[in-house]
């Protein structure tokens, strides 16, 4: 049997076993050169539910939230979209509960789904942190992908953000 608090702390404990190594794309990405019209970064999840894998990507966004791309500026800057992490595991079940687990999910979609959402910002955040992210001078949202809302880490708070 399954409940939302034991699914919580299984996500938590897989995508902590992948933290290092996105703290360390993090370190890197903070190291770039942006476009000078590159204001923002937003951090997009894509979340593949039935393989229990998640994705992240970054976008460099201007003030108007649209993407601006290296290539309108050579070499000497960073821009578009780049891939974070992919396919990183946030749950993994034995074969023998996948089962009950599915019957559990149908059950309690939204819980699940809101377990996700904070479960999985709250462990990004904690890499952000981790990786220095009060030094980066840009704005930092952080979402899931096709969301209206996003999660500004520097400012601690929710808003909408359609990129």
């Amino acid at each position: 049997m399954f409940s939302i608090q034991d699914y919580t702390e299984a996500v938590s404990v897989s995508l902590e076993k992948h933290a290092e190594d996105v703290i360390a794309e993090l370190k890197q990405i903070f190291q770039l050169p942006f476009l000078p019209e590159v204001e923002k970064i937003a951090f997009r999840f894509f979340k593949e539910p039935m393989a229990f894998e998640l994705s992240i990507m970054y976008y460099a966004l201007d003030a108007d939230g649209k993407e601006r791309y290296y290539e309108e500026m050579g070499d000497k800057y960073a821009g578009g979209s780049e891939e974070v992490a992919e396919e990183i595991p946030y749950l993994q079940l034995p074969d023998h509960a996948t089962d009950s687990f599915e019957a559990f999910r149908e059950l309690q979609e939204d819980a699940v789904e809101k377990a996700d959402e904070q479960v999985m910002i709250a462990w990004f955040s904690e890499c952000y942190k981790r990786a220095g992210g009060e030094a980066f001078s840009l704005e930092v949202s952080v979402g899931f992908h096709d969301d209206v809302k996003a999660y500004f880490i520097k400012r601690g708070e929710w808003a909408e953000d359609r990129r």
